[in-house]
């Protein structure tokens, strides 16, 4: 497309042009053989009755449709073959048009109106506003800037359109009826415009209209038939053009920009602002559902690694007499299976002095009764590693309050513990720090990980006096080691102790695999911290794999609602996007309008399910902390926002996307005619 028109040339001229359209069986000829140019500087009035070719001529004109046969050259280049987005470009620059039925946007006012086709030429906002205003100024409604189409009589929405039409001061306007729907002093007045347009400012003016009276005043006069070119009346030669009354517009036109668009896809549902909160209701709804289920499931998983973790470094084993145990499952028992190696004196010092081991202690886990004064209640209890491994880091349970004691007379109690010894909603569980509490002996079993089984004292164990020295969240106490190992020797029946499990320390990660495999050769079995990290990873994964599906079902129903409501809204707007495509929005651009117009409803649904996801995981974290010590149980971290958002966004992008290729492939002409 030329920068500038060319002086010696005509703005535009036909050539044979002829067009077919296929109505079932029948071959209807539109118009056959047109031949003729447009100068610059004049009115040509096409004339004829309705059904004549009158419109079909204007829509080949605007490069709104395509000729059959023939070509139509603009400043001698034939746009016949050109893309779809070079007509567009056409259309945006070089043709300006006013309708009969004005074809304004009701939601827009009159000087967005004027905007909108440098707003599509990716003209930057002060430069389209000064532009427009100086237009409106140019049709005399400068007072009229801030109306919308509503509060303008027919005259003055015309006037607006025809502003509209010099917005890209094009050099050929195209007027079909423009006084159709006016009165006869408003329609005096569109005439006189329309003139003038042609002889002051030097476009190229046509108007198709089917009243005589324009063709005593026009330059040259058309008159078609059944789409037959039967007369070519010229008047006498125009007089010189005058100055031009608007400023040429000098900023380059080219396509308008993302955030142009994303501005009018704002605009456009602020327009429907009640239908987009209900549509973005249903991604909230399920963004909602999403964050609250997964938050809960990465919180629990938190909460179980941290608890893993508090049971000592990542460079532990723990060691079962039973040469193997079969895994049921994150929350299901261990069997037993195959022989039980005792686990002795020796066999620690035997584990301590292997490659790679740093030490090894007797691990059990004692079933006791507690009771401080009236009240009374149970706990596990764990022996603490011996002193001389505590520098090892992570190796001590972390207290929440008090400290950790060597002394065999100290015990660390869970949280849980105290505020059931203390009673009362809100006890104050530090008072219990310093105080003696009775231990009655139950039962002792292997560790956590060791899956021996329970059994009872072999000697009576009378009550045992102890003072807690801190209190620790993990739900299981804590004794000193030698504590630990004197308990045993009352459990036992015979004079060579066997310890229930064992705790080996490697000096380092890379050192676990290799000491693991070296005790279990010895026919022992082994778990690692690792591996049960592992394993509860691999399990919350599939819980949150699970409950994410849950609020990806509802997704999936607000997307189909988001599908509905913009098939719904490319309906209503058929004229609109006529209008855009008019004014020079290529296919794309319809299509992007749209599916920004979905993101816009599934980010806001997003973002408001987020607020409601997160904010009943916190009602529920509140609930869980005052029954649990601080405990919480829904966290959100920012890859859940992160995916919320991006669920909520792509959900409705994708059920959108066939509305807005739909509302792309719209043919103009169809659209325009849509009331």
């Amino acid at each position: 497309m030329p920068s500038e028109p060319m002086a010696t040339l005509p703005v535009l001229a036909l050539h044979h042009v002829s067009k077919h359209y296929q109505r079932g069986t029948e071959d209807v000829v539109a118009l056959l053989d047109v031949s003729f140019e447009l100068a610059p500087g004049t009115v040509t009035v096409i004339l004829g009755p309705s059904g004549g070719g009158k419109s079909t001529l204007l829509h080949i004109l605007g490069g709104m449709d395509r000729p059959s046969e023939g070509h139509v050259d603009v400043f001698g280049q034939d746009i016949s073959t050109w893309s779809s987005d070079q007509l567009a470009q056409y259309r945006r620059e070089t043709v300006g048009f006013v309708f009969q039925a004005f074809h304004l946007i009701a939601s827009m006012t009159a000087l967005e109106n004027v905007e909108l086709p440098l707003l599509l030429a990716g003209v930057p906002t002060t430069a389209r506003r000064a532009r427009a205003l100086e237009l409106l100024k140019r049709v005399g409604l400068e007072t009229r800037a801030n109306h919308y189409p509503g509060q303008l009589s027919g005259g003055q929405a015309q006037r607006v359109a025809i502003a509209r039409a010099l917005a890209a001061n094009p050099p050929l306007i195209l007027a079909d009826e423009p006084t159709g729907n006016l009165d006869s002093a408003s329609g005096e007045d569109i005439i006189r415009l329309l003139i003038a347009l042609a002889h002051e400012d030097g476009h190229s003016v046509v108007i198709v209209t089917h009243n005589e009276e324009f063709a005593a005043r026009a330059d040259r006069v058309l008159r078609i038939r059944d789409g037959v070119l039967h007369g070519d009346l010229k008047q006498e030669e125009t007089a010189p053009m005058a100055p031009t009354a608007v400023t040429p517009l000098d900023t380059p036109l080219r396509h308008v920009k993302w955030p142009a668009l994303w501005r009018m896809a704002w605009h456009s549902l602020a327009r429907r602002l009640s239908r987009g909160i209900l549509t973005g209701l249903g991604i909230a709804i399920g963004v909602a559902a999403m964050i609250l289920l997964m938050g809960l499931g990465s919180g629990l998983k938190s909460h179980v690694v941290g608890s893993v973790v508090s049971l000592g470094p990542l460079t532990a084993i723990n060691v079962s007499p039973q040469s193997q145990t079969t895994d049921n499952g994150l929350f299901g028992p261990q069997a037993v299976v195959g022989h039980s190696q005792p686990i002795t004196s020796r066999t620690l010092l035997t584990f301590a002095h292997l490659p790679g081991s740093r030490g090894a202690y007797a691990n059990m886990t004692f079933l006791s009764g507690v009771t401080w004064r009236s009240r009374a209640t149970t706990t596990a209890l764990l022996p603490l590693p011996p002193t001389p491994l505590w520098s090892v880091n992570g190796i001590l349970p972390k207290v929440s309050a008090g400290r950790v004691s060597s002394r065999p007379a100290d015990i660390l109690l869970p949280v849980s513990v105290a505020k059931a010894l203390l009673g009362g909603k809100h006890p104050d569980i530090q008072r219990l720090i310093g105080h003696r509490v009775q231990l009655h002996l139950e039962t002792v079993s292997g560790g956590l990980f060791s899956g021996g089984g329970l059994s009872g004292p072999a000697h009576p164990v009378g009550t045992i006096s102890v003072t807690v020295t801190g209190l620790v969240n993990t739900g299981l106490g804590y004794v000193p080691y030698p504590t630990a190992l004197g308990w045993m020797r009352q459990f036992s029946s015979t004079a060579h102790v066997t310890y229930p499990g064992a705790t080996v320390l490697a000096h380092n990660l890379s050192a676990v695999n290799g000491l693991s495999s070296r005790i279990t050769k010895m026919g022992y079995s082994t778990t690692t911290l690792s591996d049960a990290l592992q394993s509860i990873n691999k399990s919350f994964r599939l819980i949150e794999l699970g409950l994410g599906a849950v609020g990806g079902i509802a997704l999936v129903v607000a997307g189909l609602m988001i599908g509905v409501v913009m098939s719904m809204s490319v309906l209503e707007r058929r004229r609109e996007i006529g209008v855009l495509r008019a004014v020079g929005a290529r296919r794309r651009d319809i299509s992007r309008l749209f599916l920004l117009e979905a993101l816009a409803i599934g980010l806001m649904g997003a973002v408001a399910g987020l607020a409601i996801g997160s904010g009943v995981g916190l009602l529920i974290n509140g609930f869980v902390s005052h029954a649990a010590a601080g405990d919480t149980i829904f966290a959100l971290p920012g890859w859940l926002i992160i995916m919320g958002l991006a669920f909520g966004g792509g959900v409705a992008v994708i059920a959108g996307a066939i509305p807005a290729s739909h509302a792309a492939s719209l043919n103009p002409i169809d659209a325009l005619r849509q009331e």
